[in-house]
């Protein structure tokens, strides 16, 4: 059985909003804008959710999962 956290340690990055964190478990991102365009992006780690993860019996599983859906999230928004 697997947990809630399940394939989430990176955030859904098709939620992101500018100027508001996005959280996944172990990352937070946060897309900057200040008027026209971005102006800066900044990638966290969440110390005490990735030790969480490392720890978890299903890490790497769960780690695949996440990788695998953030390179299809990539691969949709160079797309379209």
């Amino acid at each position: 059985m697997t947990k809630p956290c399940y394939g989430t340690m990176f955030p859904d990055l098709d939620r992101i909003e500018l100027n508001k964190p996005l959280c996944g478990q172990a990352f937070e991102v946060t897309v900057q804008s200040h008027g026209i365009g971005v102006s800066a992006r900044q990638i966290k780690v969440l110390p005490d959710g990735w030790e969480q993860c490392t720890q978890c019996e299903q890490y790497r599983n769960c780690y695949d999962l996440s990788m695998a859906k953030l390179a299809l999230q990539n691969a949709l928004a160079n797309r379209l």
